[in-house]
């Protein structure tokens, strides 16, 4: 069987057996660090996509940042058709308030309500204990080098995931 990429770097003597561990490593990291969203998001009875928009206003509004759906989209590498419905929920919970931005009026900023506040300092608690467990094996220069190469790579993901949808709708074609 051949490789699964020409990149040289991912290859070690023209082998992708350490390329393909690394997949299956970040796939398996990946699926764990949405179970633990998931499952802080439960713990204040919410989704874990409901429970990242709300870390995610907050931190927007903490470095002094306006958040609109935009922001939290573009924050969160989602689309705004997604975050608005969430927050539409989040709204209907009493947990975010919506208002005109007075500065482009087609634009709505999101704030978290006093309630979404005091749930978000009462999941504290849990909260740490689970990222320094979750991320206990890293020390600083590792941490330094995952957080410059992610956001490359989910750059370089979308790329890959508009030629997989390019050579999905070329295969349809030919079939159909």
């Amino acid at each position: 069987m051949g490789t699964t990429t020409t990149n040289p770097a991912l290859l070690d003597d023209g082998d992708d057996h350490q390329f393909r561990q690394f997949i299956y490593d970040v796939l398996a990291f990946g699926t764990r660090l949405e179970a633990v969203r998931d499952g802080l998001g439960a713990l204040m009875g919410l989704t874990g996509p409901q429970y990242s928009i709300l870390i995610t206003i907050r931190m927007l509004e903490q470095k002094g940042s306006r958040a609109s759906i935009g922001d939290i989209a573009d924050y969160m590498h989602v689309s705004g058709a997604f975050v608005t419905s969430e927050v539409n929920k989040l709204k209907k919970a009493g947990l975010v308030a919506k208002a005109t931005d007075p500065d482009d009026r087609r634009r709505v900023l999101l704030t978290l309500t006093e309630a979404a506040e005091q749930r978000l300092i009462d999941l504290t608690e849990y909260q740490v204990p689970v990222n320094d467990t979750l991320f206990g094996s890293l020390n600083r220069e590792q941490f330094d080098v995952l957080r410059s190469v992610f956001p490359v790579l989910v750059v370089d993901g979308d790329s890959a995931v508009r030629e997989v949808n390019y050579l999905l709708k070329k295969q349809s074609n030919m079939a159909g």
